[in-house]
């Protein structure tokens, strides 16, 4: 998933001098040495690591092995084609960063060292997060490792729920519910909304989707079928139409994910409620200073759970070795140092500003975080994943998931309709070959 895939937590960078000065070479993540006169060549993505982070991953890396590590960063536009093309080659890079929704391209083309039986190896993989295991999981075999997550949380103007007579987070759905009955009451001018929250945001309606227990897709064999037809999925998508229709503007129901861009009506006034990743926080704060320090947020609570969140559809990384790499069991000794505790906290997490990969993990970096940016973390620990197919790559790039949502919205089709006539749309696309 390429887009709003990071947290930029500007209030942890504290911890950089933490993550630069306390890498000991403990932990290694795998075998030490075994590096000598051999070169592993690392594609990473724009801003995945800070520079002082990449550097400090690689030299410990190098320290341990032995080995040379280039890394070469690159851009996310036409990531994909360019990763298309290298892998090909025969002299592929050996490591690559992947966009978690994105793994399954490469994965049914043969271009991804299969990892399965190295899976017990890596460590924490027994409380990745779904949302990064599942797309890098293709028919039963693991073909990546979760490398970092992003995820999104309700963020709230805190003067204008006070004003409101909300004075605290909501915890439960009913309570949402009511808070945003009283922002609404109080804000009678046309253009705003309580809770800015257009059609076309499909990472949020899949939530709702999800927390009633339906589906966008399920797979039986070798064939995926789409769910949007089964009861479950039917409640998740009216529930979905009946919150955005109450708190959202009429506008906005078949309105562009970002056009009006949802941060700057939240800086403005417009609304009081939108939902982001954590440097939609960050850009508030600085589109209206004002609003330094009356920024809010909190997971998105769960109708079907009392108590707790949502689902999140996280976006985020994974990492992969290239079949043809010319050092594999290198590739493999970087794979596990990188996903390894000690470079999660210190390199992804604290100096970099990402989710790093595992329940346990996020329990551990979620004490250090300032209040204001907890969410974001907390909210991934229960996520889910689009299908694991590479005919998902066809139902981002048509947008029609985005119509999908967008109808159901704006009443232009009913949720029975919008989920017959996509249900077709997935059962044909999810199984193309």
């Amino acid at each position: 998933m390429r887009k709003q895939r990071s947290i930029a937590v500007g209030a942890a960078v504290a911890a950089v001098a933490l993550a630069l000065t306390g890498c000991s070479g403990n932990n290694d993540g795998g075998s030490a040495g075994g590096g000598d006169g051999k070169s592993l060549t690392v594609w990473l993505m724009q801003d995945t690591l800070t520079e002082a982070s990449q550097k400090a991953v690689v030299d410990q890396f190098q320290a341990q092995t032995g080995a040379t590590v280039k890394v070469e960063i690159q851009q996310w536009d036409n990531i994909n084609t360019k990763l298309t093309t290298a892998l090909a080659t025969d002299n592929p890079p050996d490591v690559v960063e992947i966009g978690n929704t994105d793994v399954p391209l490469f994965a049914a083309n043969g271009a991804l060292a299969d990892l399965t039986s190295d899976k017990k190896d890596l460590e924490g993989s027994n409380t990745w997060l779904k949302g990064l295991e599942g797309p890098a999981t293709v028919d039963g075999k693991l073909y990546a490792a979760p490398f970092y997550a992003g995820t999104r949380s309700v963020i709230y103007n805190m003067d204008m729920w006070s004003k409101a007579g909300v004075t605290a987070a909501p915890k439960s759905y009913t309570e949402l519910l009511t808070d945003l009955d009283k922002v609404k009451a109080t804000n009678s001018a046309a253009d705003f909304s309580a809770f800015y929250l257009p059609g076309t945001y499909w990472y949020n309606a899949l939530s709702f989707l999800y927390d009633a227990g339906g589906a966008l897709a399920q797979q039986s064999g070798s064939n995926w079928k789409g769910q949007l037809e089964t009861s479950q999925s039917q409640q998740g998508l009216q529930d979905f139409k009946d919150f955005e229709n109450k708190y959202s503007t009429s506008a906005s129901r078949t309105a562009p994910m970002d056009t009006p861009n949802p941060t700057d009506l939240f800086a403005t006034g417009k609304t009081a409620t939108v939902m982001g990743n954590g440097n939609a926080v960050k850009t508030i704060e600085q589109s209206n200073p004002k609003l330094v320090g009356h920024v809010g947020s909190f997971p998105f609570p769960s109708k079907a759970d009392p108590g707790k969140n949502m689902p999140n559809f996280l976006g985020g990384s994974d990492i992969a070795i290239a079949t043809k790499s010319k050092n594999p069991k290198l590739a493999l000794q970087f794979v596990k140092f990188i996903g390894s505790d000690d470079i999660q906290v210190k390199q992804v997490a604290e100096a970099s500003g990402h989710v790093p990969v595992s329940d346990q993990l996020i329990e551990q970096v979620v004490k250090t975080l300032p209040d204001d940016l907890k969410s974001f973390y907390e909210g991934a620990k229960l996520s889910i994943s689009t299908p694991a197919t590479p005919g998902w790559a066809t139902i981002e790039s048509d947008a029609s998931v985005t119509d999908f949502f967008s109808q159901i919205a704006a009443g232009t089709k009913t949720p029975q309709q919008a989920g017959a006539d996509f249900d077709k749309h997935l059962n044909d696309a999810l199984n193309a070959s």
